[in-house]
């Protein structure tokens, strides 16, 4: 389980700069905590590290202060990682926060990390 532990701890790290990185203005962090899956194959790893925003600014303004963002992700690399966001919808199809002044958004930071063939997750 070492391995795993360790590349836990590498995707904790980068979940810590996710928080320190400076929100974009009118945001704050949504209702759950960071949440950060990894799946892969044939020793590939990749990650997606979720999160939610509320936010009175536009969408796209949110999605690209993320992707112009040069956080370093597990292995060292600055900004090498997809940034994807989507907001809920409810049953209709409008947003079902459709009266409110903020938006509810969830980014996806979805990347890839070397593992040297060891973090069973990767298989």
């Amino acid at each position: 389980m070492a391995p795993v532990w360790i590349n836990d701890h590498r995707l904790a790290r980068m979940v810590d700069r996710i928080q320190e990185y400076p929100l974009p203005p009118g945001t704050d962090f949504g209702y759950f905590a960071l949440q950060v899956e990894v799946s892969g194959d044939s020793g590939d790893c990749w990650y997606t590290i979720r999160f939610e925003l509320s936010t009175d600014r536009p969408i796209q303004e949110v999605l690209n202060h993320y992707r112009q963002a040069k956080i370093e992700d597990p292995d060292g690399d600055l900004g090498d990682y997809e940034v994807v966001g989507w907001t809920p919808f409810d049953e209709p199809g409008t947003r079902v926060d459709g009266t409110s002044a903020t938006n509810s958004v969830i980014i996806d930071l979805d990347g890839m990390y070397d593992d040297t063939w060891t973090d069973m997750r990767c298989w």
